[in-house]
């Protein structure tokens, strides 16, 4: 009976353990950095997401906000593209990469591919939070 108690509490204690670093992937994240006066606007992303999702068809796409990143406003939008074929996906990447160089109004935007985020790296005020857009 302690034998069974014991093993028990032992996997509690490690699924705990387990969950406390999980490790998110994505394909690609877009990365909004500051300059001296906050971020850019994300406009340009959403207006994309929003005339892709209508070409393709797609009724919704993931996207994690993960911030602040930083004192002045950084933050991340990390896909998931789970919604979409390897076409799409690789269409959908190239368009934002064509985007995020324009958008520099008060800083500057970065596309970064196969980005792993592990949670427990992350600040203890940054958050994730998923829209579905």
């Amino acid at each position: 009976m302690q034998r069974l108690l014991i093993l028990i509490c032992f996997m509690m204690i490690s699924a705990t353990a387990i969950n406390a670093q999980k490790i998110y992937s994505y394909p690609v994240v877009v990365s909004f950095n500051s300059m001296c006066c906050g971020v850019p606007d994300s406009r340009p992303v959403m207006r994309l997401v929003s005339n892709f999702k209508k070409q393709y068809k797609i009724k919704r796409i993931a996207v994690d906000s993960i911030g602040p990143m930083g004192k002045e406003g950084e933050y991340y939008l990390a896909f998931r593209l789970k919604e979409m074929t390897n076409a799409q996906k690789i269409k959908f990447i190239q368009q934002l990469k064509k985007i995020a160089p324009t958008m520099i109004d008060k800083g500057s935007a970065a596309v970064k591919e196969n980005l792993a985020i592990n949670k427990t790296d992350l600040s203890s005020r940054t958050g994730i939070t998923t829209l579905r857009l």
